[in-house]
């Protein structure tokens, strides 16, 4: 973090927990948690309601999304979705963090219209 110049800082209350603000367009924050053999990022996208209009639609535009991946995947926790991946802390060198921190901040960055039709309206208008 610090070699990239990401700006960071850690998570109150947690161990070895950090939320980073790479610089991209929509001013994303993604968490890291170094977790034993793992290290964990990982960004919510936005929260979608349970009468979602066309949540088919949604589940397959975000497993089309995961194929424009390299390092990342979306994923679901509850109504949440979620953008994550993860790597071995044990091989973990400065070009595999740039290579997941880049992935995850230029799909944020990208991805996003094309979900903004299941993101809830009052979530739109502030931001």
């Amino acid at each position: 973090m610090l070699r990239m110049g990401l700006p960071h800082e850690p998570i109150e209350g947690s161990e070895n927990m950090w939320l980073v603000s790479p610089e991209n367009l929509r001013h994303s924050a993604i968490a890291i948690h170094a977790d034993g053999p793992i290290v964990l990022f990982s960004a919510p996208v936005f929260a979608f309601d349970d009468d979602v209009e066309d949540k088919v639609g949604l589940f397959r535009t975000l497993l089309s999304l995961n194929e424009e991946l390299l390092h990342a995947a979306y994923g679901l926790q509850d109504n949440q979705i979620i953008l994550s991946g993860a790597l071995q802390e044990e091989n973990l060198d400065y070009g595999e963090f740039q290579a997941m921190i880049d992935d995850m901040s230029l799909s944020l960055d990208i991805h996003l219209d094309r979900l903004l039709k299941w993101r809830p309206k009052k979530t739109q208008e502030a931001s």
